[in-house]
């Protein structure tokens, strides 16, 4: 498959949004020895703690769990070595030895949950918590399985200047993975000399009661019809397969059935991926959450309702054609057909080794197979992206800020780089 941007890959170059119904971006990943784990339920934090399902947290780490509810004991075998959780007095002995005095757990939704660091003694783990990424690391105290140097991915960044105003550019894929991170010491360095953190949108962030309206009229049909009404019999028995395949049945379906064709195509988008990759790891959450931490101010490029009402404003010839293309790569992945020159992995392989040539081919080849769409995600939004990183150098608040736009937004000839470089500014790559 040609290099040419799909509507997937679009979705992870430059456009960065959350769904209103999302409470976050994304959970919380545990990984356990550089593995992420795949918990039955998610983790979560509470009175300053980090609470992982108890059953399923060990079964990942090899214990074999038992409930003895006579006793009033969780027992945790490791290979016949036994820990013994009493629920009646909260201690974790080990050969009849108290290895942990009061284990705070937590029964939820028929699920018992402990502080992961707190099951330190009986897993014999080190816990390391990145708010950054919202990420818990753990790793076997008996030493790693494998010492492997970590090499920081290159990526984009660029800085442009206008007397005593800075503004850093950091291109962006909007997932990422553990390997990733810590990224490369000059683009720590530009984020600590910053002021404020500008992105595309504040994905930590929720929209307003005004906004969480506003995006509804978008994502549902207002006018009485249904997907059916939108689509061609093909695609639309397509798009019904798929959604009764993924478990979207009765009343589900229904609903499901009201949904725009552009927001029917956002939510399978992730059936194509098939890489692991996940969005929480992001380059722009990674940022945001450190800015949270640091109680760094932070900004907006863009909007919610831009964003949305950019993609609800295509025309109906051009979201089907999206859609189809979604599905088509769905059906690859589903077949094991390699699609690696328009992967996940792909784009963070590029990424990573900082290719701008790569990403110049991607830009340019959207621009020849789909131009409604090139101008609709790239050309009209670097206008306006490039407007305000015009009115940081002229007029800004803060002397120094740091922008985290998708890395396409710089890749291109319609690019942000070079509509600065048309007003007269001069761009130096970091």
């Amino acid at each position: 498959m040609k290099k040419w941007l799909t509507s997937f890959m679009a979705l992870l170059l430059v456009f960065a949004f959350a769904l209103p119904t999302q409470a976050q971006a994304s959970g919380i990943s545990v990984f356990y020895n550089g593995e992420k784990l795949a918990l039955t339920e998610p983790a979560f934090v509470e009175k300053g703690k980090t609470y992982v399902p108890l059953r399923s947290f060990l079964e990942e780490l090899e214990y074999e769990v038992r409930y003895k509810g006579s006793q009033k004991q969780i027992i945790l075998d490791w290979y016949d070595y036994e820990s013994i959780i009493h629920l009646d007095t909260l201690q974790v002995t080990e050969e009849n030895e108290v290895v942990i005095e009061n284990l705070d757990l937590i029964y939820r939704n028929h699920t018992y949950y402990a502080p992961i660091r707190e099951l330190e003694p009986v897993t014999v783990t080190t816990t390391r918590w990145d708010a950054a990424t919202q990420t818990v690391y753990v790793e076997d105290d008996f030493g790693p399985i494998e010492d492997v140097e970590h090499v920081a991915p290159e990526g984009y960044m660029w800085k442009v200047t206008k007397g005593d105003k800075t503004v850093y550019m950091l291109g962006s894929i909007h997932v990422g993975d553990v390997s990733m991170y810590p990224l490369r010491d000059e683009i720590y360095e530009a984020y600590e000399q910053s002021e404020i953190v500008v992105t595309e949108v504040d994905i930590t962030r929720q929209p307003s009661e005004a906004e969480v309206a506003e995006i509804e009229k978008l994502l549902t049909y207002q006018d009485g019809t249904t997907l059916k009404d939108h689509l061609s019999p093909e695609v639309y028995e397509a798009v019904i397969s798929l959604a009764k395949e993924i478990g979207i049945e009765g009343e589900d379906l229904k609903e499901f059935e009201t949904y725009q064709v552009w927001f029917v195509n956002t939510m399978l988008s992730s059936l194509a991926d098939t890489s692991g990759a996940d969005a929480g790891l992001g380059v722009d959450l990674h940022f945001l959450m450190l800015a949270q931490e640091e109680k760094l101010p932070t900004g907006e490029l863009e909007s919610y309702m831009i964003q949305y009402g950019m993609l609800a404003g295509f025309s109906p010839e051009v979201q089907e054609e999206l859609l189809l293309e979604t599905l088509t790569l769905y059906e690859y992945a589903s077949q094991g057909i390699d699609v690696s020159d328009s992967s996940t992995d792909y784009l963070l392989k590029i990424w990573a080794e900082g290719d701008l040539e790569s990403m110049d081919e991607i830009a340019n080849g959207m621009k020849v197979s789909n131009l409604e769409y090139y101008e609709g995600m790239l050309t009209k939004r670097n206008v306006g992206m490039t407007d305000k990183i015009e009115q940081y150098l002229s007029e800004g608040t803060y002397n120094t800020y740091f922008v985290i736009a998708g890395a396409l937004h710089f890749a291109g000839e319609d690019s942000v780089l070079e509509m600065l470089e048309q007003r007269g500014y001069t761009i130096e790559r970091l």
